[in-house]
């Protein structure tokens, strides 16, 4: 009786992360030294961004392509990395966003906004937005159409 009810508890379904679970998950990867989300992007970022993303890699031909840096901790180097979610939103039941508070030891302060899509494996990051760069996803888009319009000329 014991052994069945252990069972059917294991396979009851896991309560679905939320946005906010999602993010302090991603989040929480930068306390690992090695961790970035470019080695699993699709447990990361959404379908179209990763798109995005690999198209730049390949028409970069193993150079540096547009993104040269980790949008989701907007560095190069996440040592010292703390990040808090300091606004959440739902725009509706497959959105949100959120406002991101980063700072680095050392004083090193910044906002983003991360927009975020459920999608069939979880939430993803659908497109990073900062100070700097209103949508990393029409930044990166615009860039290689760029390159391709480049490399025809050649």
């Amino acid at each position: 009786m014991i052994l069945a009810f252990l069972a059917a508890a294991a396979a009851a379904p896991q309560p679905a992360e939320t946005p906010r679970q999602f993010i302090t998950r991603v989040y929480a990867g930068y306390r690992s030294p090695d961790f970035s989300p470019f080695t699993h992007p699709t447990r990361y970022f959404a379908p179209q961004l990763v798109a995005a993303m690999n198209e730049d890699a390949r028409l970069a031909h193993g150079e540096v392509g547009y993104l040269d840096a980790d949008p989701v901790c907007q560095c190069q180097d996440s040592t010292g990395l703390n990040a808090e979610v300091a606004m959440l939103s739902r725009p509706s039941p497959g959105t949100a966003k959120a406002k991101i508070h980063i700072a680095f030891k050392g004083g090193d302060v910044r906002d983003l906004w991360l927009d975020l899509v459920h999608t069939g494996r979880g939430w993803r990051i659908a497109d990073v937005n900062s100070a700097d760069e209103p949508s990393l996803l029409a930044a990166l888009d615009k860039a290689n159409r760029e390159a391709r319009a480049e490399a025809e000329r050649k």
